[in-house]
């Protein structure tokens, strides 16, 4: 249930075209842990709450705006590529 599982997994979804599209497929919270899960990142809600509020609490609002998927909004706040 580590911080360090929940960048890994984000690393994961960087290099990973379709855990990508896993990711943004993804309907909430419970989905993300998971998928995140399954492909043996083990990290609880709470600490990617907490992980993702400390990300985007300084992020600009411009940034913000543009996120429309419980994937979009990992992959902003710890700077995971959209790029295969």
């Amino acid at each position: 249930m580590s911080l360090s599982a929940l960048q890994a997994f984000v690393s994961s979804v960087s290099a990973d075209g379709q855990l990508r599209q896993k990711l943004h497929a993804a309907a909430g919270l419970d989905d993300v842990v998971d998928l995140a899960s399954s492909n043996g990142h083990n990290f609880s809600k709470a600490t990617l709450l907490k992980a993702h509020a400390a990300s985007v609490s300084s992020a600009p609002d411009h940034q913000l705006e543009a996120i429309n998927s419980w994937g979009d909004a990992l992959m902003q706040a710890f700077g995971a590529s959209d790029k295969d």
